[in-house]
């Protein structure tokens, strides 16, 4: 049954998908502050069949891997849908710093959500379409229609609650990031009264909507930028 359904998701990918489901993709970004590499992000996406392993780890460098030499492992496990990534587990886990692991076991058919983080485990209702910290990055291939459209809602978890954030998506624009210049699709949160929250996303179009740039501004106006450096994306 599984390999049945392989070669389905194989032979109907290019009606369903912004690109084909990828066999394996390998990607790395360089994490940047106030223009000052931090640290240094590896990550690994595996198909098998309807199955699919993200594997991500993020390294610190230069006076922060001095001072804070914490490693980050970040793994999301599950299936692959007509509707793009389904996930089934998320496990986000740092090699000092501990009190701020986290997992997340999702219960489609009981549309329920097991949380664990350092307050304990809690289970809370899972929204249809709900993505984990990792696997939104690469949901984005999925989605056929995207430059049409205007918005975009997702649902996503770190392990210890659901965020519900609302993009706005504007009109590519071409992007220079250290792995060249690439056309790209540009989307954005909005910024709420009193805070300069924010979230950026640039999607490679010509890599299958890709990832290709991410900065996060927080509260205080401070901005850490992901910027792809390496790519290879084998179908």
């Amino acid at each position: 049954m599984r390999t049945l359904v392989a070669l389905l998701l194989c032979s109907f990918a290019p009606a369903l998908f912004a690109a084909p489901p990828a066999t394996r993709i390998d990607a790395s970004y360089d994490v940047s502050t106030k223009g000052v590499k931090i640290a240094v992000i590896t990550e690994k996406f595996v198909r098998t069949g309807n199955r699919y392993r993200i594997e991500s780890v993020t390294k610190p460098v230069g006076l922060l891997a001095l001072f804070k030499p914490d490693t980050l492992f970040v793994v999301s496990e599950g299936e692959i849908t007509a509707q793009g990534l389904r996930p089934q587990n998320f496990i986000y886990k740092r090699s000092q710093d501990i009190i701020k692991n986290t997992e997340a076991n999702f219960d489609w058919a009981q549309s329920s959500l097991m949380l664990s983080d350092r307050y304990g485990q809690r289970v809370e209702p899972l929204p249809e379409g709900t993505q984990d910290r990792l696997s939104v990055m690469y949901q984005f291939r999925f989605e056929s229609l995207l430059r049409e459209r205007k918005d975009m809602t997702i649902n996503m978890t770190n392990g210890s609650k659901i965020d519900t954030r609302l993009y706005t998506v504007h009109p590519v624009q071409m992007l220079e990031v250290p792995l060249g210049t690439l056309e790209t699709l540009y989307l954005s949160t909005s910024t709420q009264e009193g805070s300069a929250r924010k979230n950026e996303v640039w999607l490679s179009v010509e890599n299958g909507n890709f990832p290709c740039k991410v900065v996060v501004t927080d509260d205080s106006g401070d901005r850490l930028s992901q910027d792809l450096t390496a790519l290879s994306i084998t179908q």
